[in-house]
């Protein structure tokens, strides 16, 4: 039975959770310096960042059936409480290969977490109100490295990496103890898990791969445009600015989600991106204002892929699957991305080359989701 109201409260705390999930990548990516020194420079540190995204991409499609069989709200409380161990055992600054292991596994906890929280997120909602949760939901990793860069520097002063890792820890198990009392117990569906019928269920299945198909595209450009854009326009300032405005588009996704079907809103913003990187082509003294407006088209694809799973996916139990597969080709776009385009080029022009293809790609996907679920309401 549908909800009738929409519980705020749980929605925003389980969204402050998945800033707490966000953290695990970015308390390491914004802390490579001092983790440089504190390691001597060791080759291995910056690979201290992509084994979350390791874990991502080899568990992901099988993490929302493990999911499902557990309990949504027992695989939330155990990946904090995880997640807080962790953090806690990093905070004794182990030797590096430890701390590499401690990734690996801390990856496991980060997986589940983004998994299962937009699974109860969207329980939560209603429906008129479930896209706008989802759009707050595609907002938790931009906002959590906004805050991060303004609050790191204050922890490294005050403690070093020990307080950053143990700040991070204790807020983990505060969350744990928060969600515990109001989380549903009854969230969640004791199935069998076969994990070829799994992997073969999820890859053969439109409705649960379909959010993925369109994310992919979305994080195959995003990280990797960040990284080169700003050298590449002679604008350095525009890094800071960029995340900003596509954490516009994406919350704003969530509102027109309301009235547009996901599917199509994302192929919108793809067609629109097609539009501005010939813009940019064309008018390359233009292209600070007119990479702007590309960045607020971006941001509304994850916003229209995360509302696109409980559209898509009635089932609890699918849209975990359906998420558990988001994060999965998510994590193959952010880790693929950057090393693609520096292979394709890092001037303006191969950069915008390579988004007409990652667009034309993206607007292809959308718009057979779009075709294939045609009859199917916004809401």
């Amino acid at each position: 039975m549908e909800r009738t109201t929409t519980d705020w409260r749980q929605v925003g705390l389980l969204f402050a959770a998945g800033l707490l999930a966000a953290a695990q990548f970015g308390k390491i990516s914004l802390s490579l310096g001092p983790l440089a020194t504190l390691y001597l420079g060791h080759a291995a540190v910056p690979f201290l960042v992509s084994m979350v995204a390791v874990t991502g991409i080899l568990l992901g499609p099988v993490v929302g059936g493990i999911v499902t069989r557990i309990g949504i709200r027992r695989s939330v409380l155990g990946a904090l409480v995880l997640g807080a161990a962790i953090s806690g055992f990093q905070a004794m600054l182990p030797p590096l290969p430890l701390l590499v292991v401690s990734r690996l596994v801390e990856g496991a906890s980060h997986l589940a977490l983004v998994v299962a929280l937009p699974t109860l997120m969207a329980e939560a909602a209603t429906p008129r109100d479930r896209p706008v949760a989802m759009g707050l939901w595609g907002t938790y990793f931009g906002l959590t490295f906004a805050a991060l860069a303004l609050l790191l520097p204050w922890l490294v002063a005050l403690g070093g990496m020990s307080a950053v890792f143990a700040a991070h820890g204790l807020a983990m198990a505060a969350m744990a103890l928060v969600l515990a009392p109001i989380l549903p117990r009854g969230a969640g569906q004791r199935t069998s898990f076969r994990l070829g019928a799994e992997l073969r269920a999820i890859y053969t299945t439109p409705r649960l791969i379909g959010a993925a198909g369109m994310f992919l595209w979305h994080a195959l450009a995003f990280i990797a445009m960040l990284a080169y854009l700003p050298a590449a326009l002679g604008a350095p300032w525009i890094a800071a600015v960029l995340p900003l405005i596509s954490l516009v588009g994406t919350f704003g996704a969530g509102f027109a989600a309301r009235s547009v079907a996901p599917p199509r809103l994302a192929a919108g913003a793809f067609a629109l991106n097609l539009v501005l990187a010939l813009a940019v082509l064309a008018f390359p003294l233009a292209a600070v204002p007119l990479t702007c407006a590309m960045f607020l088209c971006m941001g509304v694809v994850p916003g229209a892929a995360f509302a696109a799973v409980p559209w898509l996916n009635p089932d609890l139990g699918q849209r975990a699957r359906a998420n558990g597969a988001l994060a999965q080709l998510g994590n193959v776009g952010t880790f693929s991305g950057t090393p693609l385009l520096a292979f394709t080029g890092t001037a303006l022009t191969p950069l915008m080359l390579a988004m007409l293809a990652i667009a034309a790609c993206g607007l292809a996907v959308s718009l057979l989701i779009a075709w294939a679920f045609r009859r199917q309401p916004a809401t």
